[in-house]
C-alpha cells in the first residue's frame, strides 16, 4: 500500500522531507535518524530525501529484517560479495572489507537503513562506527522508544546526527490525505471517522478508503465522498500487518493485547495481573496499545481499528478462558460505559449468559452512542419477561435511530408497564419524536402511539417521582402552550436534569424565536453547561441539546461559538457523526447563511441533505433543502436552486416547530429568485403569521427577506418588529430599517460599516444595496459609483448573486387545485383536523397549505378568506 500511495504517504510531511534533507547536506552533521510506529511513512519519507539531495552520493541500502537480525552481518551480505565464506561472521574481517568498499567510493557514502531496529548487533557497531569517523553518512529509520538503536542514539547525543520524530496526522491532515487519494471534495466527518478508527496513521487511513470503497461504506455523492454505511471491519486487509507485529511479541504481551482489545479500556493494575511490566512496554513501543499519562493510568488499543483486528484473531475457546480469569479477579469498582459495552459485547460473543439489567444498561449505552446496531443486539438478548417492554423501548429508539420509524412505533405500542426514574419518560420522548415522523408522513402511516400516562402536574399535586412533565416536548399545540408546559417542568422543583436540561434547551430556542435574544442566550448557556457537568446519559439528547444551542447562537448572530460548538462535538464523538454528521452540517450551514456566505452555505446544506439520506432522527431534511435552495439563488447557482426546490416540495415538511415559518420564507424567495418573480406579498403575509404566533425573532428575518430596494412601508413594518428583538444584530436591523424608510444614504452606509465591523456581512451588503438605490433617486450623484464599487466588493465577498432582491414584480400565482379545495374547507368552518381526516393528509400538511394561502391571498388568519367564489383581495 505504501509504495502504491508515496504522494498520499508523504501529507503533512513536506516541511519534514524538507529539514531531514537538509540535515543531510549541512557538512556540519552526519546523517538523519527517521523515528516512527508501523505504517507512519518512515519509507516514503526516506524515498522523498534521497530525491531531495543535491550531489546524490553513494548509497548503501541496508534492508534490515527481523530474520537477518539473527545472522551476523546478514544485512551486509550483497555488500561482501568477495569476502570468505569463513569470514562473514569475523567483525575484523568483514570491518576491513566494508573500509575498503567505503575508501573505493567516490565521495562520502551515505547508509539507507530501513527499520534500524532490525540490525543485528555487529552491524549496528559497524554503522555506527563508520558514522562517527566521517567515512560515511546516514539515513535510517527506526521504531520509536526502545526500539531505536542504543548506537544510534548515542550518535544523535553527540551531535552527529539528526533525529526526527513521525507523529500521527491529526484530522486536517487526514482530510488532505483523504482528499488527494480520492480526488474530489470529502465530507469531514468521513477524515474525522478515519482519523479516529485509525489514530491517524496514515497507512491505517489509506486502508481504510481503499476498503471502504470496496465494500460500498464509503460513496460519491453530487461531487462528495461521504460514509452511506459505518465501516465493517471484517475481512480488512491489512490485518496481516498487526498479525506480524504480534507473532514478533512474548506470549505474555499477546495475551495483554487480547485481554485490552476484548476489555478495554483496563487499568494497569488490572493488565499487570496477568501479564508484566516488560510485555505491557513492548505493545506500547510497536503502537499495538496506547496507555495513557493521568492519574488511573488506562490501557486501550493504540486505535479502534487494532482493537477490531486484534479481537477478530483471538480463536473463541482462549477468549472464553481469558473472560474466565478476568471474571475470577476481585472487583475493580464500577466500569467506564465504553469499557462495559466491550465486556457485555465479549460475553455474549463467548454465549454466556448476561444478566438483563446489564443487557438494557448496555442498550441503551449504544443507543446514546448512536450505535443502533449494537443496540438491537443487546436488546434483543433480553429474555426476562419482566425486562421485555425495557428491552423493546430500547429496540424502539435503535429503529428509530436507524430510520425505521413504523418499527420503532409499533415496538413502543408493546413497551407497557414501564418503570423505573427514566423508562417513562423515554417512552414519551419517543412517541413525541414519532408524533412529529406521522405527521410528516401524513396519518395512517404509522400506527397510534401509546403515549402513556401524562404526567404534567396540576397545580395542587406534585410530579410523580420527581419525573415532571413526560409529554413535556409533545409537538402538539400553540408555542404558548408548549411554552407552558415547559416553564412548569423548568420551574418546579422536582424535575430531574434529565428533564429540566433538555426542556430549558428547547425554551430558550423558543424565546430565540420570539424575538427574546439576550434572554434565550442565557438560559441556553445555563442549559450547556448543565448539560456537561451531568452526564444525561439518553439517547438523541446529546444531539437534541447541540442542535438547539447552534439554532439560539445562530439567532443571536454569534457565529464562532457555534461553529465551535459543532467541532468540539465531531472531535469528541467521531463515531456518531454518520448518523449526526447531516444535521451538524445543516445547523453549519444556517449559521453560514445568516451571515451571507451563500456558496459556503450551499455547499454545507447540499452536503447535509445527503448525510440526512442516512440517519435523520430530527426531522431536518425539508428545513435543509429550502434552506438549500434559498442559497444556490442567492449565489446565482440556478440549477442547484431548481434541484433542491423540487427536493423541498417532495417533502410534506416535519422541520423543527420554530422553523416552520422559515422554511417556507426561504423556499419562497428561492422560487421567486429562480422564476424571476415577486414574492413580497407572500413574505408579508408569512410576516403577519410570524407575527400572529408572538415569534418577533423570526418575523424580523422574513421582513428582511421581503425588505427590496425603496420599500418604505416594508422598511417601516420592519423597524417596528425589530424594535421587538434585542441584541446587538437586531439593533443594527432596526437602524437600517429606520434609515431604508427616510431614505437616509448616509445612515445606510453607516450602519452597513458598522454591521461589517461587527461581523454582520448579509446586513453590511443590505445596507450597502439601499444606500445605491436612495442615491439612485437623488439629483446628486456623485458618491453614487463609491457605493455601487462597496455593492460589487461586498457581493463577491460573499458569494452573492446580485439577481436576490431585485425581482420584477409579476401578479403572484393562482391557487392550485388542492389549495382552492382547502380554501373552501376552511370557509365553510371546517377545522384542520377535519380537513386532513377528510382529504387523508396530515395536519401538517394543511397547515403548510395554508400558509402558502395565506400568503398568495395577502390575508393573515382563517376568518378573512374569502369564499371559493370571492375575489381575492
Amino acid at each position: 500500500m505504501e509504495s502504491l500511495n508515496q504522494p498520499a504517504m508523504l501529507v503533512a510531511r513536506a516541511r519534514l522531507v524538507k529539514a531531514v534533507a537538509g540535515s543531510l547536506n549541512d557538512a556540519g552533521t552526519s546523517g538523519a535518524l527517521i523515528v516512527g510506529g508501523a505504517g507512519t511513512g518512515k519509507t516514503a519519507v526516506t524515498t522523498a530525501v534521497l530525491h531531495e539531495l543535491r550531489d546524490h552520493p553513494p548509497y548503501i541500502r541496508l534492508a534490515a529484517t527481523p530474520a537477518l537480525a539473527a545472522v551476523p552481518f546478514g544485512v551486509l551480505a550483497p555488500h561482501l560479495a568477495e569476502l570468505p565464506a569463513r569470514d562473514l561472521d569475523s567483525y575484523p574481517a568483514v570491518l576491513q572489507a566494508m573500509t575498503s568498499r567505503l575508501r573505493s567510493r567516490s565521495g562520502r557514502p551515505l547508509f539507507v537503513v530501513d527499520d534500524a531496529q532490525s540490525l543485528d548487533r555487529g552491524t549496528l557497531h559497524l554503522v555506527a562506527q563508520a558514522v562517527a569517523t566521517g567515512a560515511a553518512g546516514l539515513l535510517a529509520t527506526s521504531g520509536p522508544g526502545t526500539l531505536i538503536p542504543k548506537e544510534f542514539l548515542a550518535l544523535w547525543d553527540d551531535g552527529i546526527v539528526a533525529k526526527y520524530e513521525l507523529a500521527a496526522l491529526n484530522r486536517s491532515e487526514v482530510h488532505q490525505l483523504c482528499e488527494q487519494v480520492l480526488r474530489c471534495d470529502v465530507s469531514p466527518w468521513v477524515s474525522a471517522s478515519f482519523s479516529y478508527l485509525a489514530a491517524g496513521n496514515p497507512f491505517m487511513v489509506l486502508s481504510l478508503i481503499e476498503h471502504c470503497r470496496r465494500t460500498g461504506a464509503l460513496a460519491l455523492r453530487h461531487g462528495v465522498w461521504l460514509l452511506v454505511a459505518e465501516p465493517v471491519l471484517a475481512g480488512f486487509p491489512e490485518a496481516d500487518l498487526v498479525h506480524h507485529q504480534l507473532q514478533r511479541l512474548s506470549s505474555e504481551a499477546n495475551l495483554a493485547a487480547a485481554l485490552v482489545a476484548l476489555a478495554g479500556p483496563l487499568s494497569v493494575g488490572q493488565l499487570l495481573r496477568f501479564s508484566n511490566p516488560k510485555a505491557v512496554d513492548a505493545l506500547e513501543r510497536a503502537g499495538i496499545i496506547e496507555v495513557s499519562r493521568s492519574g488511573d493510568r488506562r490501557v486501550r488499543p493504540a486505535s479502534p481499528l487494532i482493537g477490531e483486528i486484534v479481537r477478530r484473531q483471538i480463536p473463541a475457546g482462549r477468549s472464553a478462558r481469558l473472560r474466565g480469569s478476568l471474571l475470577a479477579l476481585p472487583g475493580g469498582g464500577q466500569l467506564r460505559p465504553e469499557a462495559f459495552r466491550n465486556q457485555v459485547r465479549w460475553a455474549m460473543d463467548c454465549g454466556a449468559r448476561v444478566p438483563a439489567a446489564d443487557l438494557l444498561r448496555a442498550a441503551r449505552l449504544a443507543n446514546v452512542a448512536l450505535d443502533p446496531n449494537a443496540a438491537l443486539r443487546t436488546a434483543a438478548a433480553v429474555g426476562d419477561e419482566s425486562f421485555l417492554p425495557q428491552a423493546r423501548l430500547q429496540a424502539a429508539y435503535a429503529q428509530f435511530t436507524s430510520g425505521r420509524p413504523r418499527i420503532a412505533s409499533g415496538l413502543l405500542q408493546q413497551a407497557t408497564g414501564l418503570h423505573g426514574p427514566d423508562e417513562p419518560y423515554l417512552s414519551a420522548l419517543l412517541a413525541a419524536r414519532l408524533k412529529a415522523v406521522a405527521a410528516e408522513r401524513g396519518s395512517g402511516h404509522a400506527p397510534p402511539l401509546n403515549l402513556g400516562p401524562a404526567l404534567l402536574p396540576e397545580p395542587a399535586q406534585p410530579a410523580r417521582d420527581g419525573v415532571g412533565d413526560i409529554n413535556v416536548f409533545d409537538p402538539s399545540g400553540s408555542l404558548t402552550e408548549v411554552e407552558g408546559r415547559l416553564r412548569v417542568v423548568i420551574e418546579g422543583t422536582g424535575a430531574p436534569a434529565t428533564i429540566r436540561i433538555p426542556a430549558s434547551s428547547l425554551l430558550a430556542l423558543i424565546w430565540s424565536a420570539q424575538g427574546r435574544v439576550l434572554a434565550g442566550r442565557a438560559l441556553d448557556q445555563q442549559a450547556w453547561q448543565d448539560a456537561k457537568c451531568h452526564e444525561l446519559g439518553l439517547p438523541l439528547i446529546d444531539e437534541d441539546l447541540l442542535m438547539r444551542h447552534c439554532l439560539v447562537l445562530t439567532l443571536a448572530g454569534e457565529w464562532d461559538p457555534a461553529a465551535a460548538a459543532i467541532d468540539d462535538y465531531a472531535r469528541a464523538y467521531p463515531p456518531r457523526l454518520i448518523r449526526s454528521g447531516g444535521m451538524l452540517q445543516a445547523m453549519r450551514g444556517f449559521s453560514m447563511i445568516r451571515q451571507g456566505r451563500m456558496p459556503e452555505a450551499l455547499a454545507a446544506m447540499s452536503l447535509a441533505a445527503e448525510e440526512l439520506k442516512v440517519a435523520d432522527p430530527w426531522q431536518l431534511r425539508c428545513f435543509v433543502y429550502s434552506v438549500a435552495s434559498y442559497a444556490a439563488a442567492a449565489a446565482g447557482d440556478r440549477d442547484a436552486g431548481h434541484e433542491h426546490l423540487a427536493a423541498f416540495r417532495r417533502l410534506p415538511g416535519g422541520e423543527p416547530l420554530v422553523l416552520r415559518l422559515l422554511v417556507e420564507a426561504y423556499s419562497t424567495v428561492a422560487a421567486s429568485t429562480l422564476a424571476r418573480r415577486d414574492s413580497q406579498s407572500t413574505l408579508t403575509a408569512l410576516a403577519e403569521l410570524a407575527r400572529g404566533q408572538g415569534l418577533r425573532g423570526i418575523e424580523t428575518e422574513i421582513r428582511r427577506l421581503a425588505l427590496v430596494p425603496g420599500d418604505i412601508p416594508g422598511a417601516a413594518a420592519l423597524a417596528i418588529c425589530s424594535s421587538a428583538v434585542d441584541g446587538p444584530e437586531s439593533a443594527l436591523v432596526h437602524d437600517f430599517a429606520r434609515a431604508v424608510a427616510g431614505s437616509d444614504a448616509t445612515g445606510l452606509m453607516r450602519t452597513g460599516d458598522a454591521a461589517l465591523a461587527a461581523g454582520y456581512l448579509r446586513l453590511a451588503l443590505e445596507s450597502a444595496q439601499q444606500a445605491e438605490w436612495c442615491l439612485t433617486q437623488e439629483a446628486d450623484h456623485r458618491r453614487l459609483p463609491a457605493v455601487r464599487a462597496q455593492v460589487q466588493q461586498r457581493l463577491a465577498a460573499l458569494g452573492m448573486s446580485p439577481q436576490l432582491g431585485f425581482v420584477d414584480p409579476e401578479p403572484a400565482p393562482a391557487l392550485t387545485a388542492r389549495e382552492s379545495e382547502i380554501r373552501g374547507l376552511v370557509s365553510g368552518g371546517a377545522s384542520n383536523a377535519e380537513i386532513a381526516a377528510l382529504l387523508r393528509v396530515s395536519e401538517r400538511s394543511i397547515e403548510r397549505h395554508l400558509y402558502r394561502i395565506f400568503a398568495r391571498l395577502g390575508v393573515s388568519r382563517p376568518l378573512d378568506l374569502p369564499g371559493p367564489g370571492s375575489v381575492p383581495r
